[in-house]
């Protein structure tokens, strides 16, 4: 008897191999939602982030993006912590995402949370709102360039305020500061909250104030405020377009208040892949661009791969500037 070809089963072989990896790779790509999605906020009704929620919420539904129900759960105390937790509690579900701020990188390099981005799943990054330097319109400063001449000249020349310390915005004024060549620690500067910074900026009480470009525009437009410096990459468009960069004015530093997707800890590459696809469809959305826009959004959408190698390098550079203020844990 005339034994077998080996080579004859190859074909064989081969197309049975090629068919599990296909059905293993299909498989693999068709995660889709089976219940409600819900988005998480750590803030109460009403803020950035909660309305960023309700905004998406709505941009799925009447798009169809996700094809089921869609639910914003505030889980508000604990400076953002009960949230982040109760994130911690579903994973490998990627029914649930948060809608993250640099909080979840600062907490952690100050010491409020035991966690950070790594211990979740980023998801995407989905706008960017710079910060500005402002000084009342008749302010004698001109320039972000000239405030680090005085400093460098005298260190007790000038005062700044912001809204919180240990945020990005306290980076902006101490990056103002380093640049001067001064200990940023001895820099002048007062923590408002809410509308006080305001206050302190129009009734003259501080020389210069750094906060999210969206708080300064109504005043800049009223004639009472002049922007003067803007933390983003290059000139911004629109309103902002003849606001010079920080970079430009010799202060080394590129950052931003961010706003991101960021899901629970262990999602697998599928149910990434399937969050990928949805964001990168949303952003690209009339609806999306003109509210960006509205709001003095720059809609810098990366996705997860490319927002977890963000993460890292503003969790890095944030980390190196806290520590040189002493407020690094």
């Amino acid at each position: 008897m005339m034994k077998p070809n080996r080579c004859s089963h190859l074909p064989r072989v081969v197309a049975l191999l090629l068919l599990a990896a296909t059905t293993g790779a299909g498989a693999q790509g068709l995660w889709k939602p089976e219940k409600n999605i819900e988005i998480v906020v750590g803030l109460t009704a009403g803020s950035s982030q909660d309305r960023s929620a309700r905004f998406l919420q709505s941009i799925f539904q009447t798009r169809g993006f996700v094809g089921v129900p869609v639910t914003v759960n505030n889980r508000v105390g604990g400076a953002g912590n009960i949230a982040w937790n109760y994130l911690a509690t579903r994973a490998g579900d990627a029914h649930w995402f948060q809608i993250s701020s640099p909080t979840i990188l600062t907490n952690h390099i100050l010491g409020s949370a035991p966690f950070t981005y790594s211990d979740y799943t980023p998801l995407a990054l989905l706008g960017n709102q710079y910060i500005g330097v402002a000084v009342r319109a008749d302010s004698p400063l001109k320039s972000v360039r000239e405030m680090v001449e005085r400093l460098r000249a005298n260190p007790a020349a000038l005062s700044m305020a912001t809204n919180s310390q240990g945020s990005y915005l306290h980076i902006v004024c101490a990056q103002i500061a380093r640049a001067s060549g001064m200990d940023a620690r001895k820099l002048k500067l007062a923590i408002f909250q809410g509308g006080e910074l305001m206050t302190a900026a129009l009734g003259g009480h501080v020389d210069a104030i750094a906060t999210v470009t969206s708080n300064l525009l109504p005043h800049v437009q009223s004639g009472k405020l002049r922007l003067i410096g803007i933390s983003s990459a290059k000139r911004l468009g629109g309103l902002l377009a003849n606001v010079p960069t920080l970079k430009e004015q010799g202060v080394d530093l590129v950052i931003a208040n961010w706003q991101g997707a960021v899901g629970p800890p262990k999602l697998t590459p599928a149910q990434i892949a399937y969050w990928d696809g949805v964001f990168a469809r949303t952003v690209k959305t009339d609806e999306w661009r003109a509210d960006q826009e509205q709001n003095l959004w720059e809609s810098d959408y990366l996705n997860a791969a490319e927002f977890s190698r963000f993460l890292k390098t503003d969790y890095d550079q944030a980390k190196a500037i806290f520590v040189e203020l002493g407020l690094a844990r």
